[in-house]
């Protein structure tokens, strides 16, 4: 509940600060003074959309905060999550400026707007003349009826959602693949002819650099082993050639110095790299040797051979720019044949696994369907019978269930419907219902709620738009009631409404030279006399007003004292 309201600066509401109790709170005041601001205050809190036209003339912003007390624990959890702290009080409040951006906080923190959105409806059920207008959609009437089913009905509709989305789910998947069924078989034929034509071929990795220096060595094969075979014989001499080898120079310079080394060391270090030349001019040698031996072995392999081998890679060129491509194309294209084919096999089980996601989502249905007419039945009977003790006692209100195809929530066209009278024949709500009548059906809706919800505060404004008389006086009877279960807030100008109220507080208004300004008071009793007779006869000081004022609240205070619910 929200045990305390401040308001600083919107539209005619200077300064004001209200401490509200349990119970059931009026508020009241002149036309003008401001009662709207009080509803408008609430809204704020709830994170829902307003205009820099409700700050105050004059001022730079308007604010308001409101301390909750007992907050479940949904509206802790969240307001923990955004970074604010909550235990069982909770301080939330909304900062409207004429220039930048709205502020909201929560918990000493400040949060998205959507926080507060998010955590209204576990804090106040706010209704006025927009919601009166809501009640007249089937979307809202259909929550409605499944708000007032509890958790057995919220337990079967998740159930059906589930279902639902499914069955959705599958229906796009088969959908999909029944589609591009000639595709894909087109897809797998050109998948298993690239696969043949690989593997026909069947590359090896690495073959086409290979190929490419063995055309090299092929195509220069002459000039190659000429000039091999003529270092060769430099090095090491030729049986043909008498000309002295390297070797065979070098060994004789080695020789040479030998003979003269002892008269200098220094021809010693000479001497044995020269040595060391000669085995490195002979390692070379033999190197050449087996370079010829190894282009031999390679003549047994004709260019023309190479060349067509080239070639036939060259017919792979579609997969990949080289071997390596190639065959990671290969690797590819084989998984996505398997899976491709997979899905082939599986498109004759896919008719049968359609039927079954929507037996299932059917059956969901069904159960939803009974269980919300179980719930029309129930909910409407005891709203009906509450607007009989609202002096509506022919009226009746009903849900009615029509099959529509199946949709995100059910497989039922939800409408509200009212007859004021027996003779009336029935209709939606929406299109027959006077603003009077509307008020006291949601008035009814909420004391039927009530009973099994726990909403901790209820606010509603002009919930007595269009009575009077004794239907007044039984609004007032039925807003105590609810006020048993849970904190009522109401906004009225009826005196007879009024007079059931727990605690009375007014708006007062104060005209000067320059602006309007209201503040907000909390009455005494003998101050709640003087305000129903303004309410009665628009006269504070009338002595038949106030004696009249004063049979309301004594007769409202005994209706309590045996019990509100009483006729």
């Amino acid at each position: 509940m929200i045990s305390e309201l401040r308001i600083s600066h919107l539209g005619v509401i200077a300064e004001a600060e209200v401490e509200l109790d349990t119970g059931f709170t009026v508020v009241t005041g002149e036309t003008g003074a401001g009662k709207t601001m009080f509803v408008s205050a609430l809204s704020l809190l709830m994170g829902r959309k307003v205009g820099s036209g409700v700050v105050r003339k004059g001022a730079e912003k308007a604010e308001v905060e409101g301390i909750f007390t007992d907050v479940a624990d949904p509206v802790r959890e969240r307001i923990i999550d955004a970074g604010g702290s909550a235990e069982d009080e909770a301080i939330i409040s909304r900062t409207v400026a004429l220039k930048g951006r709205a502020r909201a906080t929560a918990g000493g923190r400040t949060v998205p707007i959507s926080v507060l959105t998010d955590i209204s409806s576990d804090l106040i059920t706010l209704h006025g003349q927009s919601e009166q207008l809501r009640l007249k959609g089937t979307a809202q009437q259909r929550q409605l009826l499944d708000a007032a089913g509890g958790q057995e009905l919220a337990e079967v509709a998740d159930r059906y959602r589930a279902a639902f989305d499914t069955w959705k789910e599958t229906e796009t998947r088969v959908a999909r693949i029944k589609d591009s069924t000639a595709a894909r078989r087109e897809r797998i034929l050109w998948l298993r002819g690239c696969l043949e034509a690989i593997d026909k071929v069947r590359p090896e990795s690495g073959e086409d650099e290979t190929l490419t220096a063995q055309a090299a060595k092929l195509g220069a094969a002459a000039e190659i082993t000429r000039a091999v075979g003529a270092a060769h014989d430099l090095l090491l001499g030729s049986e043909i050639d008498d000309a002295g080898a390297a070797v065979d120079l070098v060994h004789q310079a080695i020789s040479t110095i030998s003979d003269v080394e002892s008269s200098d060391r220094e021809l010693v270090t000479i001497r044995e790299a020269l040595g060391d030349a000669v085995l490195r001019l002979s390692d070379s040698a033999a190197e050449l040797s087996s370079y010829l031996s190894g282009f031999d072995e390679l003549g047994e392999t004709s260019l023309e051979e190479t060349e067509a081998r080239r070639a036939e890679l060259g017919t792979l060129a579609p997969y990949g720019q080289d071997v390596a491509e190639v065959l990671d194309f290969e690797t590819r294209s084989a998984a996505e044949l398997t899976e491709l084919e997979a899905e082939d096999r599986d498109l004759d089980g896919l008719d049968a696994e359609l039927d079954e996601a929507r037996s299932a989502m059917e059956e969901a249905a069904s159960a939803l369907t009974e269980i919300r007419t179980a719930t029309a039945t129930e909910f409407s009977a005891a709203v009906s019978e509450e607007l009989t003790a609202l002096s509506m006692p022919k009226a009746t209100v009903a849900f009615e269930l029509t099959p529509r195809e199946p949709a995100t929530h059910g497989a039922d066209e939800v409408r509200l419907t009212f007859a004021a009278h027996e003779s009336s024949t029935p209709d939606d709500i929406g299109k027959i219902a006077s603003g009077g009548e509307l008020s006291r059906v949601m008035l009814a809706i909420e004391v039927v709620r009530a009973a099994s919800e726990s909403i901790p505060t209820y606010v509603f404004d002009e919930v007595d738009a269009g009575v009077g008389g004794k239907a007044a006086v039984e609004i007032g009877r039925r807003l105590a009631k609810l006020a048993r279960n849970a904190q009522v807030i109401v906004v009225t100008h009826l005196p007879q409404v009024a007079a059931w109220a727990d605690t009375h507080v007014t708006i007062v208004k104060d005209d000067d030279a320059e602006t309007v300004r209201s503040g907000v008071q909390e009455l005494t009793d003998e101050e709640r006399v003087v305000e129903l007779s303004r309410m009665l006869a628009g006269m504070d000081d009338s002595a038949s007003a106030k004696a009249h004022a004063a049979e309301l609240l004594d007769n409202a205070r005994q209706v309590k004292d045996v019990g509100v619910g009483s006729t």
